[in-house]
């Protein structure tokens, strides 16, 4: 398989910037976190202290990047027979399975009646190639599958399921799910969270390390609120939770606000 190197300019934003598919985010109820139950992993990987915590944290590190993919579909839009072609920009998802990823619903081209999705390349942090689909019903199901819910309650977690294996699955990696009842409890913990950061396509992504701020409630969805923003296209990409066994995924980037620099997490 080629490698893809996709160049996308004119994305960055000053100020109170807004990433890929995210809406204006109305600020409701910050919720602070309260008392978390279990004991939380002391490890700091945003300043390790020692060789050994570096090598521990550089392996969760390269555990997240080997968990997380790009998506970039291309689209033609317009009249039949006057189309033009649009690529989407990529976007972020995580590995759940050989043949399933999980993202959130912020794909909205993918619902405008005026396109037809012609091709989708999914490819690793690192550039490598894992497949170019252009067949028309794969295509159909997989863009079904992530297309934002019709009711309006956009930034919702989204799962694709493809047709043959395609992914190879991090050892060692669950997915949280949390919602109201227990969001207080899931983040009232002193540990760190690593969330993906991309700032080009495909040499600058990486991961930084946050800790959480705290919650907020947008209609039924809650977002998470982190102490450092991502940067221009890391929408959709996972944001994980360092546990006595490994990583667990809680929910993947949102948006990020370049003025008090912050990001917002949708949550599983």
């Amino acid at each position: 398989m080629k490698t893809s190197q996709i160049v996308e300019a004119g994305l960055k934003r000053v100020g109170a910037a807004v990433l890929w598919g995210m809406l204006a985010f109305v600020l409701a109820g910050a919720v602070q976190p309260g008392v978390a139950a279990g004991s939380p992993v002391a490890l700091r990987c945003s300043a390790p202290g020692n060789a050994a915590e570096r090598m521990q944290c550089a392996d969760l590190e390269r555990k997240v990047l080997d968990a997380t993919v790009f998506l970039r579909f291309t689209l033609h839009c317009g009249r039949a027979g006057n189309r033009s072609s649009v690529a989407l920009v990529p976007s972020h998802a995580t590995i759940m399975d050989s043949r399933t990823l999980l993202t959130h619903d912020h794909f909205y081209p993918l619902s405008d009646p005026a396109c037809v999705v012609t091709a989708l390349e999914v490819a690793t942090t690192g550039g490598e190639m894992l497949a170019e689909i252009e067949d028309a019903a794969v295509l159909a199901d997989v863009a079904q599958q992530l297309r934002p819910d019709p009711t309006g309650s956009g930034n919702q977690t989204r799962v694709a399921r493809f047709p043959a294996s395609l992914f190879t699955p991090v050892p060692d990696l669950t997915f949280e799910t949390v919602d109201r009842t227990a969001a207080r409890a899931a983040f009232a913990y002193t540990g760190e969270l690593a969330e993906i950061n991309w700032e080009s396509y495909p040499q600058a992504t990486r991961v930084q390390w946050v800790r959480p701020v705290a919650l907020e409630r947008r209609g039924p969805a809650l977002g998470l609120v982190v102490d450092r923003a991502v940067e221009v296209g890391a929408s959709g990409g996972g944001v994980f939770r360092i546990t006595p066994a490994g990583l667990a995924h809680v929910g993947n980037i949102w948006g990020t606000w370049h003025d008090d620099d912050t990001s917002i997490v949708a949550l599983n």
